[in-house]
């Protein structure tokens, strides 16, 4: 039954509602829920349950490659596959950003303890959220921080943000953030810089849409080994520590 717009339902459902504060025209409506606060940390659950799952029914490799990204990686599907090597394991999770990562590390990377770390963040935290490059990388300090705290011998691989015909509004924001982080990086012995993406881009400075998916905003896999040759540092995904 539906009930007209300003009016609550009787109270001998027994569910605890409580009316929110009414809007300006008479216009009400009923919380339910208290809902957090919308930090980038509740989106697309169902990849964390999906990638929970896929560790539950594959098994933890013993010395796990951890691919920690947003969809980028997460729609890679075949990653073991076209990486050839059956330790890496793809903790993609869509519309992810720094502050997600950092709120579920302990349900999705430490768990695993891997040896090695790919991760590829910033895009969403830029493109979606609208921060700038100085404040997305403070975040990135502290998602790096954080997984130094808990795995300290982990060697780190930070992944450039790539460019996309969709988001090529915030191509120089990108440009920023990436060059804060590949001058971080290369200062550090635990952290690797890996520039990927040059390969994506045209004559005429801009991306290339054949080698993204209809979105314009993913790449399609052929894309992702394409770019894998033009990485400054491709990440090692042999067994070696």
């Amino acid at each position: 039954m539906r009930w007209p717009c300003c009016k609550l339902p009787p109270r001998d459902w027994g569910h605890s509602f409580r009316p929110a504060s009414r809007r300006p025209l008479g216009i009400c409506r009923v919380t339910i829920y208290d809902f957090p606060p919308p930090l980038g940390t509740n989106r697309h659950e169902n990849d964390i349950h999906a990638a929970l799952t896929r560790l539950e029914c594959n098994g933890i490799p013993q010395r796990a490659i951890a691919f920690y990204g947003s969809s980028s990686f997460c729609l890679w599907r075949a990653m073991a596959e076209d990486l050839g090597s059956l330790d890496v394991v793809n903790l993609g999770f869509g519309g992810s950003t720094l502050l997600s990562a950092m709120y579920h590390m302990d349900r999705l990377l430490l768990p695993l303890n891997p040896v090695k770390i790919v991760l590829y963040f910033g895009e969403n935290d830029i493109a979606n959220d609208g921060l700038a490059a100085a404040s997305t990388f403070t975040h990135f300090l502290a998602l790096r921080e954080e997984i130094a705290k808990w795995l300290p011998e982990v060697h780190v691989f930070a992944m450039s943000v790539k460019h996309s015909p969709a988001r090529w509004p915030f191509a120089d924001e990108v440009d920023r953030y990436n060059g804060l982080r590949a001058g971080w990086c290369n200062a550090r012995t635990d952290t690797t810089w890996i520039g990927a993406g040059a390969g994506l881009i045209g004559e005429n400075g801009r991306p290339t849409s054949h080698y993204f998916l209809p979105d314009l905003i993913h790449m399609a896999t052929v894309a992702m080994l394409s770019g894998r040759k033009h990485c400054e540092s491709p990440p090692d995904c042999s067994d070696r520590p």
